[in-house]
């Protein structure tokens, strides 16, 4: 029996974009593939781990280089 699904919209930087789509031509999956492969990804890591798998993206200086590469 097929997963029941529903949609959802999120707003991407221009340039994360761009990379999912050149990964998606590079391996032949779709960008809602790659996107639903690293959710589901986070979710089982999450489970095992818990909230300290975070910690790294948290960090203010982590949170300013995501920033300077959203800008280039």
């Amino acid at each position: 029996m097929a997963q029941k699904m529903s949609n959802t919209t999120i707003l991407l930087p221009d340039k994360l974009k761009e990379e999912l789509k050149e990964m998606g031509k590079e391996t032949g999956l779709s960008v809602n593939h790659l996107i639903k492969l690293a959710a589901s990804s986070m979710v089982a890591n999450y489970r095992e781990k818990g909230s300290f798998i975070f910690a790294d993206l948290l960090n203010p200086e982590h949170r300013e280089n995501i920033k300077k590469e959203s800008n280039n």
